[in-house]
């Protein structure tokens, strides 16, 4: 951790420059009600922890940050496989997860996407469900890369800063747990004004979807660190991430026509199809604290 600012004064500093300018732009974004100026600020504010870091740091270099920046793929070709291959095959995972639990929610026509497109549009021959299919193919190939470069800027503050930060004063374990919350309690203007990740209608909303949201953040955090920890390169969860934000609602296309909320599943941040993907955290989060109390 050569370089990096440890102490607690750099760490708060951080957190309040991170949920400073991320809160700033997501209130704009959900109080412009311009779709188009609302997607756009929403993706900006995932920089906002890899500013944060550049201002306590005064830079972003290795030696200032300690954040680790070289691909070096000869060495890490597997994990950048785990991140982008992997990662999509846990989504799926538990997708199918959910819709085996809750079988009446699946159609195999897509009739959720069906429904959004506009009545008398010419498919050309091609039923809706291939459509689909098509979308989550091509979306699995190039939709991991362009995601990367804005997850950059979430994985620099949690992963590459944050957690190591933190394991100063708690240790690895309780800081992993401690990021995801934070990570989580970063999203939740989203989620209570705007039905962020999980949509409208579902018990308790939207206070169960907040805390659904730490539980999401929390699995997906120990997955990511995981990844960082074994590759030593922040392009590594960040493609990790870049898969999640590009396939993680394509169960979402199968779901019932009508569907509305999504605390449950079937995306992966659903409080039940989240299950295997926790199970797979909960062994790493165990291993991964071993190792360093062993060191």
């Amino acid at each position: 951790m050569a370089g990096m600012r440890t102490d607690k004064k750099s760490i708060c500093l951080f957190l309040v420059l991170t949920f400073g300018i991320a809160w700033a732009l997501q209130f704009t974004a959900i109080f412009s009600k311009n779709q188009v100026m609302y997607t756009a600020l929403v993706a900006v504010c995932m920089y906002a922890p890899l500013i944060a870091v550049w201002i306590v740091h005064k830079g972003l270099r290795e030696a200032k940050t300690g954040v680790h920046w070289k691909p070096v793929f000869k060495k890490n070709w597997k994990w950048f496989l785990l991140a982008w291959p992997g990662m999509a095959a846990l989504i799926f995972i538990c997708t199918a997860f959910y819709f085996l639990l809750f079988p009446q929610q699946f159609s195999p026509e897509a009739s959720w996407f069906a429904a959004m497109i506009p009545e008398g549009t010419d498919l050309k021959g091609i039923s809706v469900t291939q459509i689909v299919l098509l979308q989550i193919l091509t979306g699995s190939i190039y939709g991991p890369m362009i995601n990367t470069f804005a997850a950059i800027g979430e994985e620099t503050g949690w992963r590459g800063y944050l957690v190591p930060a933190l394991k100063v004063h708690v240790g690895r374990r309780k800081a992993l747990i401690l990021c995801g919350v934070i990570w989580g309690v970063w999203h939740w203007p989203l989620i209570f004004l705007k039905g962020y990740e999980y949509g409208t209608g579902y018990p308790g909303a939207p206070f169960t979807g907040a805390f659904g949201m730490i539980l999401f953040t929390t699995v997906i955090g120990i997955l990511l660190s995981f990844l960082y920890d074994k590759s030593r390169c922040i392009w590594v969860p960040a493609l990790g991430h870049g898969t999640l934000n590009a396939l993680a609602g394509a169960g979402l296309y199968f779901m019932q026509a009508g569907t509305t909320g999504y605390l449950l599943g079937p995306t992966i941040a659903g409080v039940i199809a989240i299950i295997p993907a926790a199970l797979l955290a909960c062994i790493c989060w165990l291993r991964s604290g071993q190792a360093h109390d062993a060191e």
